[in-house]
């Protein structure tokens, strides 16, 4: 089996990676660490390079990748020591939720680890939230770490 952790680039992620380390250590798992960018940051990154003149359009497997080179980031700076063996990142891009909860049903994840941010109820209930949305919908065990 596998730890699924989805991480982004904020301050969240910096507990999230050790905690999904943690369970991946704890159960001798390998650790996945997915990084998803929302469609429309690809769509408006696309169409800002499209403007450019003699610039070959960019994929949607280059975005993917550079997810990928996102999750490794977040992973290399938030564990001061991990075996990279036990680590893969991935790239996604779409909806967040949506993608984090396909890759668990594609990998059969142990565990989902993510981050959430302390919020007002009415906060959630007006802005939504990708963890709350996996919370409601994964169909394995889920684990939060939840920041300021």
């Amino acid at each position: 089996m596998t730890i699924l952790t989805a991480v982004g680039e904020g301050d969240h992620s910096q507990a999230v990676a050790p905690t999904a380390y943690d369970l991946a250590e704890a159960y001798d798992e390998d650790l996945l660490a997915i990084h998803v960018i929302p469609q429309e940051d690809f769509d408006e990154h696309k169409q800002a390079l499209n403007s450019i003149p003699d610039f070959n359009q960019i994929s949607i497997n280059q975005k993917e990748q550079s997810g990928a080179d996102i999750a490794r980031k977040v992973i290399n700076e938030s564990l001061d020591e991990y075996d990279r063996n036990r680590v893969e990142t991935r790239g996604r891009v779409g909806n967040p939720a949506d993608k984090i909860l396909a890759e668990a049903d594609h990998v059969e994840p142990r565990f989902i680890v993510l981050g959430s941010k302390r919020r007002t109820p009415v906060g959630k209930a007006i802005f939504g939230s990708t963890t709350q949305q996996v919370l409601l919908e994964a169909e394995h065990p889920v684990v939060t770490t939840v920041s300021d």
